[in-house]
């Protein structure tokens, strides 16, 4: 007589690695299974406290998400990797510097198979992916981004990482779900594909000041641009990058009363050369948007390795010593 079907041990393992995946978000965002499942497992979406009215909380979508690749465990250890400061891998292949060590990194190892990869970098990176390691004896799910981590480590390292048939992931054990500064990394990431829109339209409108026949067009141009600019929600919820902020303020100041100051830096009448000449006004709108535009390149060259294990993501975006205790 044949057996029914059977459950496996993995399957226990699975739900339980989701329902502790669950416990560490806010219970405010919404973890949605996605299926079929095609190597992403989860979209998960991030969603802020609106305003109260009278006794019952609200909570109002961000519309932003992230997609998650979960890998549950009934138990895994950690172990040191040890990084090396590098070059720019944007502009060369990786090259370690050997002599220089930055740190001894702990990080959980996990062997993900090369299609699972090149499905991530298919995707290109403007919606991060997050692989996920449910460690149920620990208890403790910790992250990295594998758009990321496949250009930032994998396509610089390698030749063509797509020669094995599996490659070893190292996720850092401080990349926890749940912790403060978890929580802020995956608002981060969530944040992308608005950062990614916003970038795109930086460089269009920096680019179309500069054709400008007049310093009347270029007014008018910059008062409309400015009008788009302020719309954007994003201008006071990334304190994870100050630079977000500081143009936002200077982006909205030009809004609301015309007034442009870049860096705060005015030079008293009494301090002044005698051949100081005041910055045509043309100069500094054009300057304001010079440095918008420079945001995409500054976050392709450091953001980007934030919370990845290299060097870099090491000195860019890891917590002070007194909080990783």
């Amino acid at each position: 007589m044949s057996g029914a079907k059977k459950q496996s041990e993995q399957h226990l393992i699975d739900r339980a690695g989701q329902d502790l995946l669950r416990s560490k978000l806010p219970k405010h965002w919404v973890l949605r299974e996605y299926r079929p499942d095609y190597g992403l497992d989860f979209a998960l979406e991030t969603f802020q406290t609106a305003v109260q009215a009278g006794k019952s909380q609200t909570y109002e979508t961000l519309g932003e998400h992230i997609f998650i690749q979960l890998k549950s465990v009934a138990s895994a250890e950690t172990s040191p990797l040890r990084i090396y400061s590098r070059g720019n891998v944007e502009k060369a292949s990786e090259l370690l510097q050997k002599d220089d060590v930055v740190t001894d990194l702990e990080t959980y190892r996990f062997a993900l198979e090369t299609s699972e990869l090149v499905t991530v970098e298919r995707m290109g990176v403007g919606v991060p992916v997050l692989l996920v390691i449910a460690d149920l004896a620990a208890e403790r799910c910790t992250f990295v981004c594998l758009n990321d981590y496949i250009d930032k480590v994998l396509v610089p390292r390698h030749d063509d990482y797509r020669v094995r048939d599996s490659r070893t992931i190292h996720v850092p054990a401080r990349n926890e779900v749940g912790t403060d500064f978890g929580h802020l990394a995956l608002r981060w990431y969530a944040k992308r594909p608005k950062l990614f829109a916003a970038f795109q339209r930086f460089v269009y409108q920096y680019a179309e000041l500069g054709w400008a026949r007049s310093d009347d067009e270029l007014e008018d141009l910059a008062r409309y641009f400015a009008q788009r600019l302020v719309a954007y929600d994003f201008w006071d919820d990334a304190e994870m990058w100050m630079p977000i902020k500081w143009w936002g303020d200077r982006v909205r100041r030009f809004h609301e009363t015309g007034e442009i100051e870049l860096f705060g830096a005015h030079v008293p009448i009494e301090e002044r050369a005698e051949d100081w000449q005041p910055i045509p006004r043309q100069m500094h709108i054009m300057e304001l948007w010079r440095l918008l535009a420079l945001l995409p390149r500054t976050y392709e060259d450091v953001c980007r390795e934030w919370f990845l294990p290299t060097a870099l993501g090491e000195l860019a975006s890891a917590p002070p010593v007194e909080q990783q205790s």
